[in-house]
């Protein structure tokens, strides 16, 4: 796995807080790519999810987690939130960026290769993680052809 130091610029960004099953993660993308094409928003990159806790320690429905979407600055400029789809901005930052090939099963290895890649490079991670799914699960047939861009907020120590 490689892993590259990046910045992140400043987003705009469609996003529904929740809190229970990774199971509704489906029904929450479909909720929030439906209210997208509803207001004929451009997108500015793939749907993620931001976690507060940790999926694969918590009980099944306690999972804390944000999904959501870049969207064009200019079209979201008059947005309010509506529901539960919320409307913020995320500051520019830099993060550690990896790329975990195949399920999801088998993330929590290539987060361990993170996190001692900071420790070993004198990263202090300052955040919560997020997962950017750029090959999604419903869209391959094969679990080992899913393709997540895991990225930890960090600054140099």
């Amino acid at each position: 796995m490689e892993i590259t130091e990046k910045t992140i610029a400043d987003e705009k960004i469609a996003i529904i807080n929740y809190k229970g099953s990774l199971t509704d993660m489906e029904i929450l993308m479909s909720k929030l790519l439906g209210w997208i094409d509803d207001k004929e928003l451009t997108t500015e990159g793939e749907i993620f999810a931001i976690f507060y806790n940790n999926p694969r320690t918590v009980g099944e429905n306690e999972v804390v987690y944000d999904l959501g979407i870049p969207i064009n600055k200019e079209e979201a400029e008059d947005l309010i939130d509506e529901g539960i789809i919320r409307i913020v901005d995320i500051i520019e930052h830099t993060v550690l960026s990896g790329i975990h090939k195949g399920p999801l099963s088998t993330i929590q290895e290539s987060y361990t290769k993170m996190a001692e890649y900071s420790i070993e490079n004198k990263y202090d991670i300052i955040g919560s993680p997020k997962e950017v799914y750029i090959k999604k699960y419903f869209e391959v047939d094969n679990e080992e052809d899913i393709i997540t861009e895991i990225q930890l907020p960090v600054i140099k120590m």
